[in-house]
């Protein structure tokens, strides 16, 4: 049993060396510039913070259980519960941002279908951990979702590597002058605004962790 268990063990630690290297060499196609979510050494995305209330264990609890119901009904996100035990709350969160309307069209029957969908999607591990008069967040592994663009613009990936190498890309592949140009000038712009729009999503969600033992008298 010995003689199997090792190499499996060692199987699975070199598949998880391999996958970190290729995350860590996961390449912007030029340089990262400034960052609005703070990362680490390692690069990881982390926010964490420990509040302290005067409400019992019990309380906090059921407080962010209502919490993660308020953030699914008011950003119509996704919150998927990973775990819900006595002093935890664990779960995977895929938080939609902007908004933009697409249009299916028939060329002899003209507009044939319309909805709305988020211009990009935030998606991160929230994990609230409860103890008497106090509670702590933690927002990580953070991976942003954007609509595909022209040239070698990727899909997905960590939420500050992600927006760089698309920047990068469109940057790269822009005219040196024309109609084009300013057509790709538009879209890093637009990648910008997204960014941003991003972080402040997030910072909307970690402002009500925040707050979210405050009791409102209003009903």
């Amino acid at each position: 049993m010995k003689k199997i268990l090792l190499p499996l063990l060692l199987c699975f630690f070199i598949n998880t060396h391999a996958q970190n290297v290729l995350w860590k060499a996961f390449d912007t196609n030029g340089p990262m510039g400034e960052c609005l979510f703070p990362q680490n050494e390692e690069g990881d995305i982390v926010f964490t913070e420990v509040i302290k209330t005067n409400l019992s264990a019990d309380t906090i609890l059921g407080l962010a259980k209502e919490f993660i119901y308020d953030i699914k009904k008011k950003y119509k996100a996704e919150c998927e519960i990973e775990l819900e035990g006595v002093t935890k709350l664990a779960c995977n969160v895929k938080l939609p941002v902007g908004k933009e309307y697409f249009v299916i069209s028939n060329v002899y029957a003209g507009p044939v279908m319309a909805f709305e969908r988020a211009q990009s999607e935030v998606i991160f591990d929230m994990v609230i951990v409860i103890r008497e008069g106090k509670y702590r967040y933690t927002l990580n592994n953070f991976i942003t979702k954007r609509r595909r663009i022209p040239g070698e613009g990727k899909n997905d990936g960590q939420s500050n590597v992600i927006h760089w190498q698309r920047v990068n890309s469109l940057t790269k592949e822009t005219p040196k002058k024309g109609k084009e140009r300013e057509e790709y000038l538009q879209m890093i712009e637009f990648e910008k605004a997204s960014y941003q729009a991003e972080y402040n999503a997030v910072q909307n969600v970690i402002k009500g962790l925040r707050n979210m033992t405050e009791l409102n008298d209003d009903i």
